[in-house]
């Protein structure tokens, strides 16, 4: 009896130990990973995650993205490079439709999916969502529900997650865009601080 108690005392401790190693038990299936891969690499300007050129423009470029989002449509960045703003942003296409009612509940469900989304920092500290909801109604033509990490590292002080649900005649689209809505020539930025 004291062996099976000892080896069950063993196997708790491998596992709260090996749950240590790996951080908090927190939902890490492939949507968080997703918005987590992309959140990570805006230091960066996305410049990881671009794939081919789908489209130039005089003001912007639209590229692949090599995170795909599960679920979506499409999935792709837009990098501005005019000379007050050369930052770029992620989208995904997560539905396209003419039923609203569908299209709300994909909303709805979309953002339960993005409260539980969260950023791990290099220093290993969590860094969770802060969540505004706006609900979807079908006499609007344009609802936006924004999320925004929770830090005070300024490599993310003007990043936002949005969701977004749009009229675009004759269907309903819903959007998820990750952005950063700051100027990359303000103080902080593009100087190597």
């Amino acid at each position: 009896m004291k062996q099976i108690q000892a080896l069950c005392l063993a196997l708790l401790a491998f596992t709260f130990t090996h749950a240590q190693l790996k951080g908090p038990l927190l939902k890490s299936g492939p949507f968080p990973k997703a918005i987590e891969a992309v959140l990570h690499d805006f230091p960066n300007n996305l410049r990881n995650l671009n794939g081919e050129l789908i489209l130039s423009l005089a003001e912007i470029d639209n590229y692949e993205s090599l995170v795909k989002m599960p679920g979506s449509i499409e999935c792709s960045i837009t990098r501005y490079h005019s000379v007050e703003d050369t930052l770029a942003s992620w989208q995904a296409k997560m539905f396209q439709g003419e039923e609203f009612n569908v299209a709300a509940q994909r909303y709805t469900e979309l953002y339960r999916q993005l409260k539980s989304c969260y950023l791990r920092l290099v220093d290993g500290s969590i860094v969770y969502l802060n969540c505004s909801y706006d609900a979807p109604k079908e006499e609007n033509d344009f609802v936006t529900s924004t999320l925004r990490l929770d830090t005070g590292d300024w490599h993310y002080k003007e990043v936002k997650i949005e969701l977004e649900l749009v009229y675009q005649f004759p269907e309903w689209i819903v959007n998820i865009n990750v952005v950063n809505k700051k100027k990359d020539t303000l103080e902080g930025y593009g100087s190597g601080n």
